[in-house]
């Protein structure tokens, strides 16, 4: 066997066995996975997890006031979530993944709907300006470092603005806001700027969630969740009428986990629906009492929760090298 036929074979080889370590590795990510949610099953609401299967359900929070809307860091090493512990104001705080060390980041009255920026070093929220004014402008966004730091707004001039979220590349963050009425969804630069209403059908939207690639954002509307692109166009509506909420993307993209109420048993449930659309269907053994699911995505470069991973990427300039 000639000398190039054989570093040929050998490059064809290590591919291959790089793609099958990876295919290997995804079924390890979609093991490891975590959903972060809400629950009130033990009495007040406090922060739980589970495996994104469903499975070991552990409680994180133990505190008699109301602990809700956990968002992962991207590292998933902290959850940031809103409690009202601290004289029953509306508060960010935050702990380790294990429900260590809890600290609080913000001292206003209101302050609610936390999420990470993709690098971790900073945290988006709703703030309200003027607690004691009923102003319906009184609303908006703001920002800080994940330290509590620096907390500064973010939109110049309020307009109702709510449920910040950060697109996964860290240049745009979406939000619903009220400003030309109904609750419509928005798109700005990561700095405030540039302010784009990206849906213009008059059905209120709330709670944009971009999936993993950024190619597409979740939302849900009194009724139902629905998808669309980045941009707002191509709307589709992926559930039947019912009282839905709080929408999260699965790590792959492929579906859209959120909560679902139980007419039956007068309850919160978490369930997923295929990014598609499809049948809507429980995670794991139907848990009731459950809320604000919010799913763990740490990415391929990132470090995830169990320690560092070697990514593809890595293993095929590591084959490459050995080759030459």
């Amino acid at each position: 066997m000639s000398s190039k036929v054989g570093r040929t074979f050998a490059a064809t080889l290590a591919i291959s066995l790089c793609i099958q370590m990876h295919i290997a590795e995804i079924g390890y990510a979609s093991r490891k996975t975590k959903i972060a949610f809400a629950s009130t099953r033990d009495g007040n609401a406090e922060i739980y997890v589970m495996d994104g299967d469903g499975r070991n359900h552990k409680r994180l929070t133990v505190n008699p006031t109301m602990d809700r809307y956990p968002a992962w860091s991207p590292d998933g090493k902290k959850i940031a979530f809103v409690s009202n512990r601290n004289k029953g104001y509306i508060q960010i705080w935050v702990i380790d993944a294990d429900g260590g060390n809890p600290i609080r980041l913000t001292d206003g009255v209101w302050d609610n709907n936390p999420d990470w920026s993709p690098d971790g070093r900073k945290i988006v929220y709703d703030f309200l300006l003027n607690p004691w004014d009923n102003d319906k402008w009184n609303r908006t966004i703001y920002v800080m470092d994940s330290d509590g730091r620096n907390s500064r707004q973010l939109i110049e001039k309020p307009g109702w603005d709510t449920n910040p979220s950060w697109s996964p590349d860290g240049e745009k963050i979406a939000f619903a806001s009220y400003r030309d009425r109904p609750i419509e969804i928005y798109v700005m630069d990561a700095i405030g700027r540039d302010i784009e209403r990206i849906t213009h059908d008059f059905t209120a939207k709330y709670k944009p969630t971009w999936s993993p690639d950024g190619s597409r954002i979740a939302y849900y509307t009194n009724d139902y969740i629905g998808v669309m692109d980045s941009n707002g166009e191509n709307q589709k509506r992926l559930t039947k009428n019912g009282l839905h909420r709080h929408p999260t993307w699965s790590p792959d993209g492929g579906s859209i986990a959120f909560h679902s109420w139980d007419k039956n048993r007068g309850e919160f449930t978490i369930v997923t629906v295929g990014a598609e659309g499809g049948a809507v269907n429980p995670i794991g053994q139907v848990q009731h009492h459950d809320f604000e699911p919010d799913w763990l995505y740490p990415g391929e470069l990132s470090v995830s929760p169990e320690g560092s991973r070697i990514t593809m990427w890595g293993r095929l300039k590591n084959a490459g090298a050995s080759l030459r």
